[in-house]
């Protein structure tokens, strides 16, 4: 049995399908953990294939990449350094799992499928069982993939088939919710299990998805010993040893959370710049007819190249969207629309550009992002705005929202609004998805006009 190991963490930061590029990154990172005297490196979630990773999966060839990869980093494992967790997608016959593979002496030791699949997962990927732990150089790993954390059933059952230390390396996407909530999930499975615990969460950007990154380490006694902070690239090395009381990992100084609003600031520049890096473009295109919303879009792409449109002779409508896809096109230029929440709710503005970084933002949100980095605030109505969240976000009926101080007869109007720009919003470009309630891809039309008890 080991008495010390010490374990690296690596957010490689992988590019969706770029298989060889995010294989040499981890690589590049496992040489780093060799160097720092670390037994063992842990990758997140899809830290091989990118994410998401459900479209490319069905592809066998995407699927073969991934095991050459494997299998290149397998073989380097063999000189007797670090092994390595990396998370990939793979196929086992006619069913396709996504989860993670434990990589050591120069060969695959063992895959583990997540147990509990997530919505971006589930209808592509199939549940693997749910897991028992991996024996590595002394320790027993409780390795959990994806959203197993969530499930305690997943975590007792390892911990009941000796797991020593639980390990969660996951894909979750960024919430608007405060920075150390992630930890106030896992604690009642440390509560439960009376086992410490490692987490690492992706860190990326892709379409409407943002992974924030981060990690974290709590001690059986709920203690957190140790955590990373969002967006934080590079490695995390982290000190454990075995006592009386099983594992536990040698504290470390704890950076100071992040608030709002600059961690929803750094999540919606990330995206945008990923956006224009992913995408291959030169640079962002802002329309400032759009406003306050167009000035806040170039401030969040000031450390890029950004030009404010011409849109020449072009006063609004279908010729003005014409003139800015030309303009961006001749720029070679990510063309960014400033529309929000509020204005896809009502089917208000153009629907011309690649991305759209607010469009899961309210405009009284908005200007709160502005008034704290010294920006016009964008004009709203906060009374327009209740009405909407208390449809969107509340899921409240007409006859609730009139008890709550609304006018009744306003309500179905603004309903019959937003089910009228349905197919507006369906025209209207991707963005950053930072709640759990944004929109989707709702219907075009349906026969429901308002939610009356009537």
């Amino acid at each position: 049995m080991a008495e010390a190991m010490r374990i690296a963490l690596a957010v490689p930061h992988p590019r969706l399908g770029a298989v060889a590029a995010n294989a040499a990154a981890l690589l590049e990172a496992r040489a780093g953990a060799a160097r720092q005297g670390a037994a063992l490196l842990l990758a997140p979630l899809a830290s091989l294939s990118g994410a998401p990773a459900a479209a490319l999966a069905c592809f066998p060839d995407f699927r073969a990449a991934c095991e050459v990869a494997l299998a290149r980093l397998a073989a380097a494992t063999a000189d007797g350094g670090p092994g390595l967790v990396v998370g990939l997608p793979w196929a086992e016959g006619a069913v396709l799992h996504e989860g993670l593979a434990l990589l050591e002496g120069g060969r695959v030791v063992a895959r583990r499928a997540c147990h509990r699949l997530s919505a971006a997962q589930d209808g592509v990927f199939a549940p693997g069982p749910s897991p028992g732990p991996l024996a590595f150089r002394g320790l027993r790993l409780g390795l959990m993939a994806g959203a197993d954390l969530d499930d305690p059933a997943v975590p007792e059952t390892l911990a009941e088939t000796g797991a020593e230390l639980l390990v969660s390396l996951s894909a979750t996407p960024f919430r608007r919710e405060p920075a150390d909530r992630a930890i106030d999930r896992a604690v009642p499975r440390v509560v439960e299990t009376g086992l410490p615990l490692l987490a690492l969460n992706l860190h990326a950007a892709q379409g409407e998805a943002i992974w924030p990154g981060g990690g974290f380490a709590l001690n059986a006694d709920c203690a957190l010993a140790a955590r990373w902070p969002e967006a934080a690239n590079g490695l995390w090395l982290t000190d454990w040893r075995a006592g009386p009381q099983g594992w536990a990992c040698a504290p470390q100084p704890l950076p100071p959370l992040e608030a709002e609003p600059a961690r929803l600031w750094r999540a919606l520049a990330f995206a945008l710049a990923e956006a224009v890096a992913r995408g291959g473009f030169s640079g962002v295109l802002v329309d400032p007819a759009q406003g306050e919303a167009a000035a806040l879009c170039a401030a969040l792409a000031a450390p890029l190249l950004v030009w404010p449109a011409e849109a020449a002779g072009a006063e609004a409508g279908h010729a003005r969207e014409a003139a800015l896809w030309a303009e961006a096109e001749a720029r070679r230029a990510l063309l960014v629309n400033a529309a929000d929440k509020t204005a896809l709710a009502l089917g208000e503005g153009h629907r011309a550009g690649h991305f759209a970084p607010l469009r899961d933002l309210f405009r009284t949100e908005l200007a709160a992002l502005a008034v704290a980095h010294g920006l016009p605030a964008p004009p709203g109505d906060a009374g327009t705005e209740g009405l909407l969240r208390g449809l969107l976000e509340e899921h409240k009926g007409v006859d609730a929202l009139a008890a709550g101080g609304y006018d009744p007869g306003e309500v179905p109007e603004l309903w019959r609004r937003m089910a009228g720009a349905a197919g507006s919003r369906r025209r209207a470009p991707e963005g950053p998805r930072l709640s759990r309630h944004g929109f989707g891809r709702d219907p075009i039309g349906h026969g429901f006009t308002h939610a009356t008890t009537e």
